[in-house]
């Protein structure tokens, strides 16, 4: 995986952004969890331009596909919208 960071369209023309803004959302997060942050919106990026739900399996078949959608790991959980005519996943906020 690549480091594209906010904003910076993958192959598909998709990309991520911060919702309202960057300071809004990560404030003063530390750039360890920034950098971590970064790359899990990548790859939820990147399965957003497949059509795929990291929890659910299709974005295509979802009944209410502009809900807010959380993924988690053992490190944060990210709240994050997709909007798919704007081909971009908008980041709404992070828990630690």
């Amino acid at each position: 995986m690549t480091d594209r960071g906010e904003a910076v369209e993958n192959e598909q023309g998709w990309a991520w952004e911060c919702d309202s803004s960057r300071a809004w959302v990560l404030g003063d997060m530390g750039d360890d969890y920034q950098t971590l942050v970064s790359r899990i919106m990548d790859g939820l990026v990147d399965l957003a331009a497949m059509g795929i739900d990291p929890k659910s399996g299709s974005l295509y078949e979802d009944p209410a596909p502009m809900r807010l959608r959380t993924y988690e790991d053992e490190h944060l959980m990210v709240w994050y919208q997709t909007i798919g005519h704007r081909c971009r996943v908008y980041l709404k906020r992070v828990n630690l």
